[in-house]
């Protein structure tokens, strides 16, 4: 899924977007993650209107694009504002969170049968209506069932109800799936239960200890078992895959703070037994260490899907990690709408996803896994050296040997496609090549082109040489290296190189 997300209101009103679809096509994006209130599409209990849902899988076909719906139900960013005005209005039948203070917060409590069942009946109703007029084109390809769901900073929900659910044993289920999968769990986890004596009996307190963990396993256990009740209402009517969103590392980076409870990596475990029917649990990344998020995201077998990230040159330096370095299904900037004019920084997203689309066979050959990967440089990490089949890659930022302005960010991947031969795209970035512990022998280019890829067809463009390929002018120091000084020079614009090499 070459991706981008709207904005949460964009959706809400099919005529606002007539002019955003071409653009979207514009963009190379194949993939629209597009938001689907509960509170107009039951605007009154048991009356369900799905014209908005009928106009947009409508225009997304007529645009050739796919449709991964969002559905803001019972909380989207924690807070309950989607739901209908006759949930809103009425606050005894559908209970909301209590704070520790005491006050109660505009968050429908997770320990209310009623508040499940209300957000279930919904979601199965716009999943039969989904089946019903588009199960043969399948325009809807996914549904993400809420949007960055729990409580801040640490806490968990006070109210009497669940406060005596606090008190009371650890459901059967999550002790059975700690036991059974014990070897295996998530090591932060594991390191909670470990702590606390591998307790398989007790209260909340009693087997994740005093700490704000015990909280944090807690809500995750019960806002996983309340989506996870409404994912399996939906997957009755209309079973395509379904996930949840976490958001991630916004306060200092500490996972497991923001929000309390959501699908962090901490309790990926007890979503997993919490919600069976759950498929993929997925980050919302835009601050800390990318690669360290991908990397916890991909623990224990779950498929990388970013439903909401950064754009401009930093997300499609991302989203080039992604692909070839954690086998991502999909990636998707936050805000796309808003990302449509014409400066630079907003065509980068348009133009990797122009370059991932007819690179799209050969990334996603299940071959290409041990032979392609992906590096983002900047001005606090410049180079960096990566071994490919028989060759070790040096990869620099383009103005540590140049003159002129710095460029903030270069990206590349690099796909090898015979032992001698690779497929790059790369922008701001100079690669280098060397046989792996041979410094006997000189490696340098027997041909470079640029092209494109037609059809899965190579299309060779201007056949590089001379200044085009000459990167350093080092000789002695080169050769000594097993490097010639020749190599691939990506500038300031996104392209796509076919590179033959030989070694003297």
């Amino acid at each position: 899924m070459l991706a981008g997300e709207l904005h949460n209101s964009s959706s809400s009103n099919l005529k606002y977007l007539d002019t955003v679809w071409p653009k979207l096509v514009q963009m190379n994006l194949n993939t629209v993650l597009v938001p689907v209130s509960w509170e107009l599409i039951e605007p009154q209990e048991g009356q369900f209107n799905f014209d908005l849902i009928d106009g947009l899988i409508k225009n997304a076909r007529e645009h050739n694009l796919k449709i991964v719906f969002l559905w803001f139900g019972s909380w989207k960013n924690m807070v309950s504002t989607y739901v209908p005005a006759w949930v809103k209005n009425n606050p005894e039948r559908f209970p909301l969170l209590i704070a520790k203070n005491g006050e109660r917060y505009q968050m429908l409590s997770t320990f209310s049968q009623e508040n499940i069942d209300a957000d279930s009946r919904a979601f199965a109703a716009l999943m039969k209506h989904i089946k019903q007029v588009d199960s043969t084109e399948q325009t809807v390809i996914m549904m993400q069932v809420e949007n960055e769901v729990g409580t801040n900073g640490g806490e968990r929900d006070y109210s009497k109800t669940a406060t005596k659910v606090y008190e009371s044993e650890v459901p059967e289920r999550l002790m059975s799936y700690l036991q059974e999968n014990k070897s295996s769990l998530i090591p932060e986890l594991k390191q909670v239960w470990s702590e606390n004596g591998y307790r398989t009996t007790g209260n909340w307190k009693e087997v994740f200890g005093e700490s704000g963990a015990a909280n944090e396993i807690f809500m995750a256990s019960h806002l996983a078992s309340y989506i996870g009740k409404v994912i399996e209402a939906g997957k009755e009517a209309y079973d395509i895959p379904m996930f949840v969103n976490a958001a991630i590392g916004r306060q200092n980076e500490k996972l497991g703070t923001y929000p309390s409870g959501g699908p962090l990596p901490f309790v990926m475990d007890v979503w997993h037994a919490a919600a069976p029917k759950l498929d993929m649990l997925c980050p919302d990344i835009y601050f800390g260490d990318f690669t360290a998020h991908c990397q916890k995201y991909t623990q224990s077998g779950n498929p990388l899907f970013i439903p909401e990230t950064l754009a401009g040159d930093r997300g499609a330096a991302n989203a080039l990690l992604a692909f070839a370095n954690f086998n991502a299904i999909g990636f998707s900037p936050f805000g796309i709408d808003s990302r449509m004019e014409d400066s630079l920084a907003d065509k980068s997203i348009s133009q990797l996803y122009g370059v991932i689309s007819q690179l799209s066979s050969l990334v996603l050959n299940s071959k290409a896994k041990q032979q392609m990967v992906a590096v983002s440089l900047d001005a606090a990490n410049s180079s960096t050296s990566v071994g490919l089949g028989a060759y070790q890659v040096n990869f620099d930022l383009r103005s540590a040997r140049g003159t002129g302005a710095t460029p903030a960010l270069g990206y590349a991947i690099l796909i090898q496609m015979k032992p001698d031969e690779f497929i790059a795209a790369g922008k701001n970035i100079d690669m280098q090549f060397s046989l792996k512990n041979r410094n006997d022998k000189v490696t340098g280019i027997l041909s470079d082109e640029e092209g494109k890829f037609e059809n899965g067809n190579w299309v060779p463009g201007r056949r590089l040489n001379g200044d085009e390929i000459m990167v350093n002018y080092s000789f002695s120091k080169l050769f000594t290296e097993g490097k010639s000084g020749n190599g691939l020079k990506f500038s300031g614009v996104l392209n796509i190189q076919r590179v033959k090499l030989y070694s003297y």
